[in-house]
Parts: C-alpha cells; sequence; structure tokens
C-alpha cells in the first residue's frame, strides 16, 4: 500500500512543483484569487517543497516498515490535512471561492491515504 501511495503522491508532487513554479499566476486564479506580486512570490517559494516531497516519497516509495517510514507518513499526513483545513478556512474567509473546497476534499484524501498506508502495515 506504502509504495502505491508514495508513487501516486509523488507524482502529484513534481506536477504541483513545476505549476508553481512556471504558472503561479495560473495556479493561483483557479481558486478565485485574483493573482498579483505576493501571490506568485510565495506559490514560486512553495514549489521547492513540492519538489523535496516528490523526490522524498519516489526515493522512499520501497521503503518496509520502520519508524523512518512511519515518519513519513506522519509527515505527509499532517502537511495534507493541514494544506486541506487551510483551503476550508480561506473559502469560510471569502478569500477563495468554492473551487478551493474540490482542493481541500482532495487535499484530505492525500492525507487519508497516508494514513490507510500507515495502518495497512
Amino acid at each position: 500500500m506504502f509504495r502505491i501511495v508514495a508513487m501516486s503522491v509523488a507524482l502529484v508532487c513534481a506536477l504541483l512543483f513545476v505549476l508553481l513554479l512556471v504558472l503561479p499566476a495560473t495556479y493561483v486564479g483557479t481558486y478565485g484569487i485574483v493573482s498579483g506580486t505576493g501571490s506568485d512570490f510565495m506559490a514560486r517559494r512553495a514549489s521547492p517543497m513540492f519538489a523535496g516531497f516528490a523526490i522524498l516519497l519516489w526515493l522512499a516509495r520501497g521503503a518496509e516498515r520502520s519508524d523512518l517510514r512511519d515518519a513519513i507518513c506522519w509527515a505527509m499526513i499532517i502537511t495534507f490535512a493541514g494544506i486541506g483545513a487551510l483551503s476550508v478556512f480561506e473559502y469560510w474567509r471569502g478569500i477563495a471561492d468554492a473551487r478551493i473546497l474540490v482542493a481541500a476534499v482532495a487535499e484530505f484524501g492525500l492525507a487519508a491515504l497516508f494514513v490507510r498506508a500507515f495502518r495497512a502495515s
């Protein structure tokens, strides 16, 4: 289970890296937020984080159950559940439109996949 989840999420993170780095205004605009210097700056600065997650998950995909693999699962659970919670919060505040809720469902879904991967081993 961990192998499939790690590989799939690594690909998602690699895609996010490219989108945030190359097309920050397009990505931000997806959620009904007007792109500007600040949002583009923050999106680009977040992009290496997703590159790091992609590499970490891809290289760890074959890892056997261990404290280190469990730590990776927990880090991904906290990261994606946190992003999902912030997505809902920003919708509630009126910063992003309802399309952010689609992203929130996906983010909570990624966190849930890592919960399953953690429990499956």
